[in-house]
């Protein structure tokens, strides 16, 4: 069952993560374009675009990346730890960094995600909330994640160096 939900997960994920980059090239192509060719006009929110796009991109992709172990680190301690001792260190690794995403999101995302004051991106005209939200679902989805990862090292699933499965 958990192998099923972190399939599903990583489907969502790369839906929405492949989506967003699909969404960023096409929104450079437009604005490529736009200035190679002297009688289109320069759109003025294809910078901005860009930008959002990218940093949804990153938030749906960061649980990806906690799923295939690809986030760097330094593995000198990690390799010198015992086969046996190797799961509980990820357990307890994995745990913390659950910890602190929750953490990050209860008591700081919410609180500048959600800014009462009324703010506008500069071209688009759009409420920054709409951008803000990506913190919520980058800390989310690590959140999940790592939640996810910690109950298959728990329950017995292998320790991953680094492959998405």
């Amino acid at each position: 069952m958990l192998r099923t939900l972190s399939k599903t997960l990583n489907k969502f994920l790369t839906f929405f993560a492949c989506f967003f980059v699909i969404a960023f090239c096409v929104t450079v192509i437009i604005q490529i374009v736009c200035r190679s060719l002297p009688f289109l006009p320069i759109p003025s929110w294809t910078e901005e675009l860009a930008r959002y796009c990218f940093i949804y991109a990153v938030a749906f992709a960061a649980g990806l990346a906690v799923q295939a172990n690809s986030f760097v680190a330094v593995d000198i301690l990690t390799n010198m730890i015992p086969k046996k001792f190797k799961r509980l260190y990820m357990i307890c690794l994995n745990v913390l960094l659950c910890a602190f995403a929750v953490f990050f999101e209860t008591k700081c995302v919410f609180r500048f995600a959600f800014l009462k004051a009324r703010m506008v991106s500069t071209a688009m005209e759009i409420p920054m909330q709409w951008v803000f939200f990506a913190l919520v679902i980058l800390f989310g989805m690590l959140a999940v994640t790592y939640f996810i990862e910690i109950l298959l090292l728990a329950t017995g699933g292998e320790v991953r160096e680094g492959v998405l499965q």
